[in-house]
């Protein structure tokens, strides 16, 4: 399962919006005292002193000659410096305060539905995150958490739209979607992106090819029963597809049907008999198992069909097999 303590991105955004907002203006211009409060804070922060930082935001919100839209980022960032001296208290009220001046700003929204994950409160990030998106409903990085909240929640429907909306928006976020704890992932499923995550309509008639790519997609993202359906799904039109049995066997192997997956990767190298990769990953299987044996044996078949291979001389190398 997918969670938003494991994600790639930032937990918390302070953007340099302070530095951000005083460079806006030309340099001829005479800022206002909440500005150059604003600036000090700035370069306080950057000094490590997050103390006096947090003393010139505060002057700054003093001052009451910022904008609306620039007492948003002050109190942003502010906030992003209370966590780092752990007042969450604080930075909660900060990106609350953030946010109801500036209802459309994203990276307030992201902070605190943020804290509220850290801290186990789903249900609070849950309800900020519904009104973020009535404001902003394009923000892809909101969208892609309150998707990875509804998969917590088993709400696979709407964790599937959301997660598909976030990359249809910003398909660099499918990297973000892989889960280390699965052997397979990060080294045989590739990142989830528009192309083959969302939809499968870019031919008509779709092709298989595409249904595969979608299969390693849901795999990639947590989304078992949907990447069996689909690799089934291939399998039923083309039985002799070793593609989908190949993944058919790595998402049997994630819901610990051990023989069913093994049985699974025998069909796929049954049509490819001669794939390093269905040996491979086999033997990966195999190895986690505690079975040796028969890990050995798909290693050395791997690297007999490609030498070339670093990571099958390295499989053969820990067990003990090559020098």
């Amino acid at each position: 399962m997918i969670s938003d303590r494991h994600m790639v991105f930032k937990l918390f955004k302070s953007s340099a919006l302070a530095l951000s907002l005083v460079t806006a203006f030309p340099s001829a211009t005479t800022f206002a005292d909440g500005i150059l409060f604003a600036r000090a804070a700035q370069e306080a922060q950057d000094n490590g002193n997050l103390e006096l930082a947090i003393e010139y935001y505060t002057d700054a919100l003093n001052e009451g000659d910022l904008s609306k839209k620039h007492q948003a980022y002050v109190l942003n960032n502010r906030g992003t410096l209370f966590l780092d001296l752990r007042i969450p208290q604080e930075a909660e009220q900060d990106f609350i305060q953030s946010v109801k001046l500036l209802p459309t700003y994203g990276d307030a929204y992201f902070n605190l539905t943020s804290l509220y994950i850290a801290q186990d409160k789903n249900d609070k990030a849950l309800s900020w995150l519904n009104k973020a998106l009535i404001e902003i409903p394009e923000d892809a990085e909101l969208l892609l958490k309150r998707g990875v909240l509804y998969r917590e929640e088993n709400e696979i429907e709407a964790a599937l739209q959301d997660v598909s909306q976030a990359i249809l928006i910003k398909p660099e976020l499918g990297k973000i979607l892989i889960n280390e704890s699965n052997p397979y992932l990060g080294s045989y499923i590739e990142y989830a992106t528009i192309d083959h995550f969302i939809t499968i309509l870019s031919e008509e008639p779709p092709s298989l090819d595409a249904y595969i790519k979608r299969t390693k997609a849901y795999l990639s993202t947590g989304f078992l029963e949907q990447a069996l359906t689909d690799a089934e799904y291939v399998i039923e039109l083309e039985p002799k597809s070793f593609d989908a049995y190949e993944a058919k066997a790595i998402i049997l192997f994630s819901q610990g049907a051990y023989d069913k997956a093994i049985r699974a990767f025998d069909l796929a190298l049954h049509y490819a008999p001669n794939n390093p990769e269905i040996f491979y990953n086999r033997g990966r299987l195999y190895k986690s198992l505690g079975d040796n044996n028969n890990a050995s044996f798909d290693f050395q078949m791997a690297y007999s069909i490609n030498r070339q291979e670093k990571k099958y001389r390295k499989e053969l190398k820990e067990l003990g097999l090559v020098r």
